[in-house]
């Protein structure tokens, strides 16, 4: 039924893995929103925003969620208190449910769904911008339609804040991104193809460039020692 919010995504194990994006990129159908080149994300000008897949319990512990905490340790302490508000004061809301091609959604705990913009601190130089796409991590990793779910209204979710922090900088010259860079995020220890997230942040409309590691190829798989 149009309009029907489920809830308990979590248990959701189907292995069904097609979202209906409804395209919403002001650019035209030719033109991607999304560059990839290869190189050190890390290297992005200061004061661009760095993208990130993240889960929601305040744990940046492995793969390149773990060079974000070396090298950003006070961005992470940011995201570990705004994870800590919501174990303290849990909070629903409702997403997309992208694999039944209708206007169906599914109740989430926050922050899940969501994007998180922290300004640099101190003498950190980039943005951090956390995107929840998964509630737990390891053995409590989300499902793969619930992770595609999570991107796809978390990236709505960047959308949304950055047209405020537009407006807010127009009006009152608030700070706010110069660019957005990502890595591929989900692809790693979310095992998310990358072709799946591409689509959904065309999908949205976002635009950012992904920055890729040289010993990987253009479609995400590792190259071939010589």
């Amino acid at each position: 039924m149009p309009g029907q919010v489920s809830e308990d995504p979590e248990d959701d194990n189907s292995s069904e893995s097609t979202d209906s994006v409804r395209p919403s990129s002001p650019y035209p159908p030719y033109t991607s929103c999304v560059v990839e080149v290869p190189g050190n994300l890390f290297g992005a000008p200061a004061g661009s925003g760095l993208i990130h897949a993240c889960n929601c319990m305040g744990a940046w512990g492995a793969g390149i969620a773990r060079t974000f905490r070396q090298r950003y340790p006070r961005a992470y302490q940011y995201y570990r208190s705004h994870c800590q508000r919501y174990i303290d004061y849990p909070e629903r809301s409702s997403i997309v449910n992208l694999q039944t091609g209708d206007d169906r959604r599914i109740s989430v705990l926050k922050p899940l769904g969501t994007a998180l913009m922290i300004p640099p601190q101190g003498s950190e130089r980039h943005w951090i911008i956390c995107l929840f796409t998964s509630r737990g991590f390891g053995s409590r990793l989300s499902s793969p339609n619930l992770i595609a779910n999570s991107t796809y209204a978390a990236l709505k979710d960047l959308e949304r804040w950055m047209e405020i922090y537009q407006a807010l900088h127009e009006h009152i010259g608030l700070d706010m991104p110069n660019d957005l860079y990502a890595c591929r995020f989900n692809s790693g220890h979310f095992d998310i193809p990358w072709n799946r997230t591409r689509n959904l942040i065309e999908g949205a409309g976002v635009a950012m460039t992904v920055v890729y590691p040289p010993e990987e190829r253009e479609d995400g798989s590792a190259t071939p020692p010589s």
